[in-house]
């Protein structure tokens, strides 16, 4: 039985904030949902707070806007530190959706957080959100929404963070097959039938909105050892970041961008975000739009240490150093 985002809302993660679920689009029958998360110690408190848009990781194809394990715990905690309400969306899952979907999603989510009233409507009373000055966050393919969300709409952006993001979907370890061992444990080559046979019995009209139970975790795997993505997300420059950049996307407009990667990362290799930063850097990116960690540990790594299995914290020194960031380019201006 699938788990719902009410059920994950009570998860200890979450016990300082209020979560309410709303729908910002619906394809067919299906409701795409996001959730809002308003820190318990401002709802009796009218005024205008930070606003934090979160978007979860899955490879496109898993995930759950409020799965408990990987939202990361440092995020929560400085949304609540500074009275930040944080919003996390769902969003259409390959292969039932491509990228270009993907994307559409994403816009219509803008579209309904900067019409007026969509928000407001569902917060406590006298308590409104800065729509001017966001915070947007991603991990992993949220990541990649994350950059996206910059590029679609920079004004509305104070900073971004980017946690190993998925930037690099020409490189071969996306698009060659072969055996590839995303995950500690987790099995370096499956059969090719587990991803044929579930796309073979698409009838090109399904929507799956989000995985709660990472039930479909097997066609991560097997999407990245067959080197699909090119097939299945969609090959448009559009979708490919480091092509993005190369066409002009990044304009003086584009928010501050913080980016962080674990070196060890088998999943989405860091090369990617190495790039990247390369070139931003070449379009004149400078330390003070730009910030970058690189940290011991693979994929998830501020979600898991690699040394002691537990999450980052606002006390762990790279954290620090990147919210010191964040201070300087989103979140000290953000009340409005």
């Amino acid at each position: 039985m699938a788990v719902s985002s009410k059920d994950f809302s009570a998860d200890p993660k979450f016990t300082s904030f209020s979560a309410t679920d709303v729908t910002y689009k619906t394809v067919g029958t299906t409701a795409v949902e996001a959730t809002i998360l308003v820190p318990k110690t401002i709802i009796d408190k009218p005024g205008k707070y930070p606003l934090a848009i979160r978007w979860h990781g899955g490879f496109w194809v898993t995930g759950h806007r409020l799965f408990p394990d990987w939202y990361p715990t440092w995020l929560l905690d400085f949304c609540f530190k500074h009275d930040a309400i944080a919003i996390a969306p769902d969003y259409r899952l390959v292969p039932e959706a491509n990228g270009q979907d993907i994307l559409q999603d994403m816009r219509d989510f803008y579209t309904w957080l900067l019409e007026p009233g969509n928000l407001s409507k569902h917060l406590p009373s006298g308590v409104e959100a800065n729509l001017g000055n966001l915070l947007v966050t991603g991990e992993s393919a949220g990541g990649w929404l994350a950059w996206q969300s910059a590029i679609y709409t920079p004004k509305s952006i104070g900073a971004t963070v980017l946690h190993y993001p998925v930037l690099d979907l020409r490189a071969p370890h996306f698009t060659v097959a072969g055996p590839k061992e995303l995950f500690p444990g987790a099995p370096a080559e499956l059969p090719s039938h587990i991803l044929n046979d579930y796309v073979a019995k698409l009838k090109g009209d399904e929507v799956v909105g989000n995985d709660e139970n990472l039930s479909r975790f097997p066609l991560v795997l097997s999407i990245v050892q067959q080197g699909r993505f090119d097939e299945l997300f969609g090959t448009d420059r559009s979708l490919h970041p480091l092509e993005q950049v190369e066409d002009g996307a990044v304009t003086s407009e584009f928010p501050s961008i913080w980016i962080l990667h674990g070196k060890d990362d088998t999943a989405v290799p860091i090369e990617g975000t190495r790039k990247m930063v390369e070139a931003l850097q070449q379009r004149g990116l400078g330390e003070d739009k730009l910030h970058l960690s690189v940290e011991a540990g693979g994929h998830g790594f501020d979600i898991h240490a690699p040394d002691t299995n537990e999450a980052a914290t606002l006390e762990t020194g790279w954290v620090k150093e990147g919210v010191s960031f964040l201070m300087r380019s989103a979140i000290n201006t953000a009340r409005g």
